[in-house]
């Protein structure tokens, strides 16, 4: 939904003032029913776009087709073996996994660029004005 008039500046605003989670939160917390609203918002504030620049994204591989590979190289007693001790191990063990992961796949595939937009942040105060 485009609300007519606004520059790209303001609805940028609009868009920040309301956290995602709120938006849940109030969602969850609604009735089942029609409401009519009618409201005005004063927001103040001020955006902040940075930058435009080039961000390297290594290729990923999907994590269950790796461990069907690896999987498909053992016997049965040996899978079941490691079942049980991944039930069992530190998380911390995937973390350094993830990173030797993906050391070998850039080594496998060079890296892509791939041009991203500068960040918005934004210092909004909104306040709910009365009818």
């Amino acid at each position: 939904m485009k609300i007519e008039g606004l520059t790209g500046p303001e609805l940028i605003a609009l868009s920040k003032v309301v956290s995602a989670d709120d938006a849940k939160e109030a969602s969850s917390a609604l009735s089942e029913g029609e409401y009519i609203v009618d409201f005005s918002v004063r927001v103040v504030g001020s955006i902040k776009r940075g930058a435009n620049y080039e961000a390297k994204l290594v290729a990923k591989a999907d994590p269950w087709l790796m461990l069907a590979v690896a999987l498909s190289h053992l016997n049965g007693v040996t899978v079941k073996s490691i079942v049980t001790e991944a039930l069992a191990a530190d998380p911390a063990l995937v973390e350094s996994l993830k990173v030797k992961a993906a050391e070998a796949i850039e080594s496998i595939k060079d890296p892509t660029k791939s041009p991203c937009n500068g960040k918005v942040t934004a210092k909004l105060i909104a306040e709910k004005k009365a009818a």
